[in-house]
């Protein structure tokens, strides 16, 4: 089976069948299967007397998945409510048709739905569909949630189901499929993975929690009275922790201060966000590690990848721009 790049070029060249879990023609031995990597649930041949040729792949990236599942014939399937998780499904062929709370939607290729939040879903799929589904847990959302605001979500986060491509919340979300679908792919060097878990799952949640519309209200934050304190608590933070995975969220949880409250505070102050301070100083590092003396020469790319700059090629722009030099003409120069 192809990734569909057609329907989501974000995917391409993307080997799912390495992450084969299951081809069957067994409805029973389909649903307990799928079950157990999503929830139980009831799958219904639509067609009196058919026959299915069920098929699923599963790749984990960090703490989100993607999956790819087809069954091959019309099916009705009904999990009820998914209590733990929730789900951004992509299809990538044929149509399906959602019923997700008070919500329905019919979807085909280049449509999008997101469901969860413990309320009703079930659907119907026609022949030949398929999909590809990443996973993203629900208490990652929430701690997202809490992040961003300081406060617990005062019920179950429910999102609309559907994600037009032509609304401000795809454009958004594509960068964040990107990061995963490299990471999918093993493009990247492995001690590049844990910034980009990092920073994929927190792209991700961000964006759907600030683009989405869904059931919480943002309260209104002005955290001026703070900024000062902020600026110093999170500016030592992120300094003691240069070589580590950090995001926004994380940085959040750390020093106790909701994550809007800290980019006000940086906007103001720096004119830019947390996220781009942090870069700077690490480029800053980066720089140092080169220029010092003592021992073997090291390399540039391993440096990089230390200091948290997996994409290498965007690593040597932003060095450019703030160096006026080439990483390799600052080692040349090495004391």
């Amino acid at each position: 089976m192809n990734t569909s790049p057609a329907a989501w070029p974000v995917f391409a060249g993307i080997d799912f069948e390495r992450g084969r879990l299951f081809e069957t023609r067994d409805a029973d031995e389909a649903q307990f299967l799928c079950g157990r990597v999503f929830s139980p649930h009831r799958l219904r041949l639509l067609a009196p007397g058919g026959s299915l040729h069920a098929r699923m792949d599963h790749l984990a990236v960090g703490s989100l998945s993607l999956s790819r599942l087809t069954w091959q014939a019309p099916v009705s399937v009904d999990p009820g409510a998914l209590e733990g998780y929730y789900l951004l499904c992509l299809p990538t062929r044929g149509e399906i048709e959602y019923w997700h709370g008070n919500q329905s939607y019919r979807a085909t290729p280049g449509q999008l739905a997101l469901v969860g939040g413990a309320q009703r879903f079930h659907f119907t799929a026609g022949q030949d569909y398929e999909q590809i589904v990443v996973r993203i847990e629900k208490a990652a959302v929430d701690a997202a949630w809490v992040a961003l605001t300081g406060v617990l979500p005062r019920d179950e986060i429910c999102f609309r189901s559907d994600v037009p491509t032509d609304s401000p919340t795809w454009p958004a979300i594509e960068p964040a499929l990107a990061l995963m679908a490299q990471a999918a792919r093993g493009d990247l060097d492995l001690a590049a993975l844990p910034h980009l878990h990092a920073r994929l799952e927190e792209q991700l949640l961000t964006t759907l929690l600030l683009r989405q519309p869904h059931s919480q209200l943002l309260p209104r934050l002005s955290g001026a009275d703070a900024a000062s304190p902020t600026l110093r608590k999170a500016k030592a933070y992120m300094i003691e922790r240069l070589e580590e995975p950090l995001t926004l969220t994380a940085l959040a949880q750390g020093i106790g201060v909701p994550a809007r409250t800290i980019q006000s505070a940086f906007n103001a102050a720096e004119g830019t966000g947390p996220m781009q301070w942090l870069r700077t100083r690490r480029l800053h590092a980066v720089r140092q590690a080169l220029l010092s003396a003592g021992g073997d020469a090291p390399r540039v790319a391993d440096t990089a990848l230390r200091f948290g700059f997996w994409h290498l090629g965007e690593f040597a722009r932003h060095y450019r721009h703030a160096f006026n030099e080439t990483p390799s003409a600052t080692l040349s120069r090495r004391r």
